[in-house]
């Protein structure tokens, strides 16, 4: 593991911390990545057979490819063993928040002459959705708030998230984001978004290589956790990054229709509910000027992955609090887009490697739709990975009545 972009803002840690940070990273990555292999032998030999892919891999179909699956106790030591680990990356980070939380507070105060701006809401409510899980196991989620100004939970899911992934999401954290933006660059070269807003930002990681992609667009960044924002802000400040954050639901924000030209989110919907889903994809519908774009980055859809993908990917619903991914799994997105004013011509799904794991000739080739990506697809770590993009255009003309 790579050392992490050290921005002022990021806790600083001891020898022994670090050491346990570093472990934590290692022995998660020698679960994905080697032990994680033997799980689809064991599909492939023992319970491919018994599917039925008829069933397009439903939510029962799931469940008893999981009943299958747990009845070998490879499976079970391998999801012992990788809950356990989640729970060490938070367990690893925690101690040096404690000690030096007074003075991250005082250091993460907005400053007169920001870049950007903070605008909090106290009159928001934090949805059910993130209100009622500690999602990914972090302790209090991304909300909770222990003292006044709190930013822990934001430096915890800093430093949480780069031990997650191991650095593989490059040293700040952002290789979703990146990925997203140089794909619409690239893919979309003569669109040039002058208004970006990034739904469920967290900590602005994924919102911050946009200012990088579309250095003359302004941008804005929304989410409901309040100790995330003030992060998030000082956290963009002390990378030189100016992007406005706001405390608003990604459900019914408080822009005026036709703010922005772009709307993009990464991995947000599989954290909100289904009814939310649908509330937030006619909100990018609002706020999207005519001829404006949205673009949400998240994990493989139903009828996108195989049955070992559809246990691999419920495997974080049931073990991993993340309640709303199968449900995430079943939503017509087809049919959402065009309840929601986006014809199906102006529909856009794009399938793209890791931006920071891939050869620029063949994220290139990818971004440009060149080569059939999805043959080689897979959803999770260990494999070639690759991600699943929804979007659409807004209509140019509206139709008349």
């Amino acid at each position: 593991m790579d050392a992490q972009t050290f921005h002022s803002t990021l806790v600083d840690t001891t020898l022994d911390e670090h050491n346990r940070q570093a472990f934590t990273a290692d022995l998660r990555g020698f679960l994905l990545n080697d032990i994680a292999g033997g799980m689809r032998t064991i599909y492939d030999q023992k319970v491919r057979q018994h599917t039925d892919p008829a069933r397009n891999y439903s939510r029962d179909s799931a469940m008893d490819i999981h009943d299958m699956m747990f009845k070998e106790r490879y499976v079970r030591f391998y999801s012992s063993l990788v809950r356990s680990t989640q729970e060490m990356i938070w367990d690893s980070v925690i101690p040096s928040i404690e000690r030096n939380l007074p003075e991250i507070i005082e250091k993460t105060r907005p400053k007169a002459d920001a870049l950007g701006s903070l605008t909090l809401d106290p009159s928001v409510k934090v949805p059910f959705y993130v209100a009622e899980a500690d999602i990914h196991c972090m302790p209090g989620n991304y909300h909770s708030e222990r003292l006044p100004d709190d930013v822990s939970p934001g430096v915890l899911f800093d430093r949480g998230l780069y031990i997650y992934a191991g650095g593989a999401g490059g040293l700040d954290s952002d290789g979703n984001g990146r990925t997203q933006a140089e794909m619409l660059k690239r893919r979309f070269p003569d669109f040039k978004p002058k208004r970006i807003l990034d739904l469920g930002c967290t900590i602005g990681n994924n919102t911050l290589p946009y200012a990088d992609v579309f250095p003359d667009a302004e941008l804005h960044a929304i989410d409901v956790a309040a100790p995330c924002l003030r992060f998030a802000h000082a956290r963009a400040e002390a990378m030189g990054k100016k992007v406005h954050f706001h405390q608003m639901n990604a459900e019914q924000t408080s822009f005026e229709d036709g703010s922005f030209d772009l709307v993009v989110s990464c991995i947000l919907f599989h954290e909100t509910s289904t009814e939310a889903f649908h509330n937030i994809v006619r909100e990018c519908s609002r706020l999207l000027r005519p001829g404006g774009m949205m673009m949400h980055m998240e994990t493989w859809s139903q009828e996108a992955i195989d049955g070992y993908d559809a246990f691999y990917t419920a495997w974080d619903g049931w073990y991993n609090n993340e309640p709303f991914i199968d449900g995430w799994r079943q939503v017509d997105k087809r049919k959402a887009w065009i309840e929601s004013g986006f014809p199906e011509a102006n529909h856009v799904t794009v399938a793209m490697p890791d931006f920071y794991g891939t050869p620029e000739s063949v994220f290139q080739a990818a971004a440009e739709g060149k080569t059939n990506i999805m043959a080689s697809r897979s959803g999770h770590w260990g494999e070639d990975f690759v991600w699943e993009m929804y979007g659409a255009f807004k209509p140019e003309e509206l139709p008349r009545h």
